[in-house]
């Protein structure tokens, strides 16, 4: 007889930042061609979490160094309080557990005797405390579904996730809806207040795009980007999308750090010269390099120009090729993740001007490093703002125009 896995496979599918485009992470969705697994998961703690370490295990397997999206439903972490087989792979497989973000899922739908602020039934404090035991250790945290499961307002704020995931059928009303709008630009008020970002799921056409973009979303998923395939994907479709107003919830501040979002390519303080070469080498579209510590918080920076230069000088590769990195490293830029690009080229401003052009790492409130941003795309987006805000006024008196506004 087959065990189930046996009729098991893994598709990959891309995470994008709405604001620049780029592939943020990869998620690893679970296929079977006999028989309904996830039904199976579902029911069985113990199935999903062997799921979701064979589908760890199978993204391990594929070249890359993009973030991993995990499922797990939310019955599996309160029954089994940790997820033992998944930090086995991550261990083995090298990765650092910031790396993989658990997108939770709510198990069934709930009951008539479910407990205030349960999910289809699951002991609350049960699932509380896994979740924060996970967080403890580096893992990130996607409340999944929401909008359409069971995931009850109370819970999601007592999850405090680091990625809350609107789900397809909201996304699929965006367009036509005025009050699924208002629910998602409330959502993105929530994701503001806590630190997190606002991903939807489920995007098909370009009018959901422009409406999920509208309505301040940071992250989407879909078949207009790219369906999910047998093998990741880093090249998507961004279709055009017309200008439309700042997403509800951002201030007069600036747009926020989060809409410029890149994946930080991360190695170990400890990590050589020659480790650091070979990913900026075998990664051309790396433009640094930051050594964090055990905890995922960065403490020094690898700029890519400075550092290939220092290491193609003459006796350079002699010099630092097996000596740590930090040799090479400059301390790192960071900002919060709440903060804004004003608050990006404040940085930048009160540093050295010769490290103008380094990426700026933004960190969580724990100081892990999240992703980083370019301060290219900051400055043309700060500039393009100021043009549609001049655009209104009179170009002598610097007033409104009439019937401006």
């Amino acid at each position: 007889m087959h065990a189930w896995t046996d009729h098991l496979r893994f598709a990959y599918q891309p995470v994008v930042d709405l604001a620049t485009g780029s592939v943020t992470a990869m998620e690893v969705l679970a296929r079977s061609t006999e028989g309904d697994v996830l039904a199976e998961a579902r029911r069985d703690p113990e199935v999903d979490a062997e799921l979701a370490a064979l589908a760890l295990r199978s993204a391990t397997r594929q070249e890359g160094l993009l973030p991993l999206h995990v499922n797990v439903f939310t019955g599996t972490l309160a029954a089994l309080g940790d997820l033992t087989a998944l930090r086995r792979v991550v261990r083995d497989a090298g990765r650092r557990p910031w790396e993989v973000t658990l997108d939770v899922t709510p198990s069934a739908r709930a009951s008539s005797g479910a407990s205030p602020g349960a999910s289809g039934g699951v002991p609350r404090e049960a699932l509380l405390s896994a979740v924060g035991a996970l967080r403890e250790d580096g893992f990130r945290i996607c409340a999944d579904g929401v909008g359409a499961g069971e995931l009850s307002m109370l819970l999601l704020a007592d999850l405090s996730p680091d990625l809350v995931k609107v789900d397809a059928a909201v996304v699929a009303g965006l367009p036509h809806r005025s009050t699924y709008r208002a629910a998602v630009a409330g959502l993105r008020r929530f994701c503001d207040g806590i630190g997190a970002l606002l991903t939807v799921e489920g995007v098909e056409t370009e009018l959901q795009y422009a409406a999920a973009r509208a309505a301040g979303a940071h992250l989407a998923q879909g078949h207009l980007f790219a369906p999910p395939a047998r093998r990741p994907v880093t090249e998507v479709r961004l279709p055009l999308c017309p200008p439309t107003a700042p997403p509800v919830g951002s201030g007069a501040g600036g747009p926020p750090v989060a809409d410029f979002l890149h994946p930080a390519a991360m190695l170990p303080l400890s990590a050589s010269a020659s480790q650091v070469r070979a990913l900026l080498t075998g990664s051309p579209e790396v433009s640094g390099v930051l050594l964090v510590d055990p905890d995922g918080v960065p403490v020094r920076a690898v700029d890519r120009d400075r550092f290939l230069l220092a290491m193609s000088g003459r006796y350079g590769h002699a010099l630092y090729a097996d000596r740590p990195a930090v040799r090479l490293a400059d301390r790192p830029r960071t900002v919060r993740l709440g903060a804004t690009a004003w608050d990006v080229l404040d940085v930048v401003a009160a540093d050295d001007r010769g490290r103008t052009a380094d990426d700026v790492a933004v960190v969580d409130d724990a100081g892990r490093c999240v992703g980083v941003v370019r301060l290219a795309e900051v400055v043309r987006a700060l500039a393009d703002s100021r043009l549609e805000d001049t655009s209104g006024l009179n170009p002598l008196t610097r007033t409104p125009r009439p019937g401006a506004g």
